[in-house]
This record gives structure tokens, C-alpha cells and sequence, in this order.
């Protein structure tokens, strides 16, 4: 952000819980992890005094959030916003970069968008004309800024950041009014692996972290799994990519979130299995549920069977995993299923709904 001009707070980058405090009292300490959902995980704690940094300082560099090891601290200045709202452009999971802003900052964007739809203003931006200055206008007017020059000069600072930092997202959540002017106050880049004008920011990015405390890089799946970490409640297996997106879209529809996308990919065993389960649950204590989608063709069920109801049962799992299992030894399958407790469906949408159900009653 400060590369692009966007006003932050004053913050220290710490290797260390034994480093000497960076600021003066109060100041925010901030886990530097490669996920998100650090402040629910326990990875963001304000420091009052020398004994609650040291303590706070400690437990964050001792932590692991969605797997991820922590490997630095951001030491940051607190600051009392006045006002918080949200704002970020996008191109992940749309055709065109999008920016988005709600008065209703601080919050979970996606539970915004849910329950307060009128306070989401949502503008597509033309990457050569970029913003307009009817739309800069309807972003005043959204967030009820009364100086506009101030979010004028911002939004140009954060178009060029996106557009000349090969980002495929750019989110302040919040920016902070603090004493009249526009601050973000939490922020963060995604940038794009494929933006070849950004591998030298990235290849540096990358050796600096490779010296902080602690930092290991993330152990390589040995198996065919592919998992990636998202920021919902709800856990999904799937033996198939088509068969995983088909299942995130009838979750999304139920209104679910979903927490990971784990596929097995090719051919799979009863330990293949019991892997995947390990990745979705360990160390994720937000799953409410978990889904687990199965077609066999070459892959057996009974072999998927055995591999998930072992894991269930060596690990005492006591939140609801729902199935579905159709294909090769679909019958002996479901037997084993059966036999261990756990429901099983041959149809996806019964399967989806279920989970949902779920989900709601907690």
C-alpha cells in the first residue's frame, strides 16, 4: 500500500517474541501468516503494557492458522477511527474488476452482502478508462464521506494499485476515518502468479520471508490431493474438480460457506482418503461440517469407505460428515458407512441439503 501513496498506519515488522517494543503503548500486534481470518484464529491482540506484548507476542509466533505456520509480527499503530467502511477492487470470481465499498466496514464482507445487500455498492471497471467521475460520485454517496477530494485521490491510489501491482484483489477492510482523513487501517494484495511485471516484487517478497522466525515453507502434498484453504464453515472432499465445482455452487446456493476445497484426484486409496480428511479438519476448529462427494469409476467405494470412517473413528470427529457415494462398490460402500454411523447419499442435492440443515440448526 505504501508503494502506491495509500495512507497506513506506522507499523515494525518483529522476527522475534525477545525484540524490544517497537512503539509506544497501545500498539496492535498482527500474525504475518499466508491465509486469512487471523483475528478470529486469536492472531491479532492489542498490547497495553510490556507484559501483555510479551504474552501476546509468544502465543501469536507459536501459532499455526489454517495450516500455515506463523512467521513474523506486524507491530502497528493503534488508531480510533470515527467511521470504518470497506472497499477493495477485484477480479477473483468475476469477468471484470469490480470495486466494491459498504459503509460497513470491520466486518465479514460476505455476511454484509447477505444480510445488509443495500449497503454493497458494487461498480465494473473499464481497466483502460478506469473509474469515472459519475462512479467516484456514487461511492461519496454510499459511504457519506464528507471530504471527497480526500476519497477522490484515495480511489485513484488504490485503481493504480490494483491495475499497476498485477493484483487480483485489493481490499481495505477497514478504512479508517481517522481524524478526518482516510487511512487503511488492515489491508490486503493479492497479486497475480501469472503477472510476469510483478516476479521480481514477488521473488523478493519470498526471500524475505524465507529468513523469519520460524518460517518453513508449507510441506509439499505427497499425495494427488489438491487442497486449497477458503474462509467458510463448511469442509468439501470431492474425488473430481468438475464434481467439486458443481458441489461449491449447490453449497453457495443453500447458503453455505465453504472452508476448503479438497479434491483427490486420480486414483485413490483408503489412505488417500484419510488424508484428505486429516487436511480438512486438523487444526480448522471453524468446520461446522463436512461434505464429501464420491463417484466411482475406476475409484472403489468401499476403499473411500473405509479410509473415512477410519479417520472418523481414530479421531473421535463429533460434527456431522455427510456423503454422497454412487459407482463401483457403491453397495458395500454404503454398508460401511452404515455400519459406522455415518449418512450416506446417492443423490447430491439431497446430500447438499442435508448439510445445510445441518449447519442451521448448529
Amino acid at each position: 500500500m505504501r508503494r502506491f501513496g495509500i495512507p497506513v498506519p506506522a507499523s515494525q515488522l518483529l522476527v522475534c517474541a525477545d525484540a524490544p517494543a517497537p512503539m509506544d503503548y497501545p500498539f496492535v500486534l498482527k500474525a504475518q501468516v499466508m491465509t486469512g481470518g487471523r483475528g478470529k484464529a486469536g492472531g491479532v491482540k492489542v498490547c497495553r503494557n510490556e507484559a501483555e506484548y510479551r504474552e501476546n507476542a509468544e502465543k501469536i509466533l507459536h501459532m499455526e492458522i489454517k495450516g500455515h505456520p506463523v512467521h513474523g509480527l506486524l507491530a502497528e499503530q493503534m488508531m480510533q477511527a470515527q467511521q470504518e467502511f470497506y472497499i477493495s477492487i477485484t477480479l477473483q470470481g468475476v469477468a471484470t474488476p469490480t470495486l466494491i465499498v459498504s459503509r460497513m466496514g470491520g466486518m465479514d464482507i460476505e455476511q454484509v452482502s447477505k444480510d445488509h445487500p443495500e449497503e454493497i455498492l458494487k461498480l465494473e471497471l473499464d481497466p483502460f478508462t478506469r473509474l469515472k467521475a459519475y462512479q467516484k460520485k456514487q461511492i461519496a454517496e454510499q459511504l457519506g464521506v464528507a471530504d471527497r477530494e480526500d476519497l477522490y485521490a484515495l480511489l485513484e491510489k488504490l485503481q493504480t494499485a490494483f491495475f499497476d501491482g498485477g493484483a487480483m484483489l485489493v481490499e481495505i477492510n477497514p478504512l479508517g476515518l481517522v481524524d478526518g482523513k482516510l487511512v487503511a487501517m488492515d489491508s490486503k494484495f493479492v497479486i497475480d502468479d501469472h503477472d510476469a511485471a510483478m516476479a521480481p516484487v514477488r521473488e523478493e517478497l519470498t526471500a524475505d520471508r524465507a529468513g523469519l522466525y520460524r518460517y518453513r515453507e508449507p510441506e509439499k502434498e505427497k499425495t494427488t490431493i489438491t487442497y486449497v484453504p477458503l474462509a467458510g464453515n463448511v469442509g468439501m472432499i470431492s474425488d473430481g474438480a468438475g464434481t467439486g465445482m458443481l458441489t461449491l455452487d449447490l453449497l453457495h446456493d443453500a447458503g453455505l460457506q465453504v472452508a476448503s476445497f479438497c479434491e483427490l484426484g486420480g486414483m485413490t486409496s483408503p489412505e488417500v482418503m484419510y488424508r484428505a480428511m486429516e487436511l480438512t479438519l486438523q487444526g480448522h476448529p471453524e468446520i461446522e461440517a463436512v461434505i464429501v462427494v464420491l463417484v466411482g469409476g475406476f475409484n472403489r467405494m468401499d476403499n473411500m469407505a473405509t479410509g473415512l470412517t477410519q479417520y472418523c473413528r481414530e479421531h473421535q470427529v463429533t460434527i456431522p460428515v455427510f456423503c454422497r457415494m454412487c459407482g463401483t462398490k457403491q453397495e458395500e460402500g454404503i454398508e460401511i458407512m452404515q455400519e459406522n454411523g455415518l449418512p450416506v447419499f446417492n443423490v447430491l442435492t439431497q446430500t447438499v441439503a442435508a448439510t445445510a440443515q445441518a449447519v442451521k440448526e448448529g
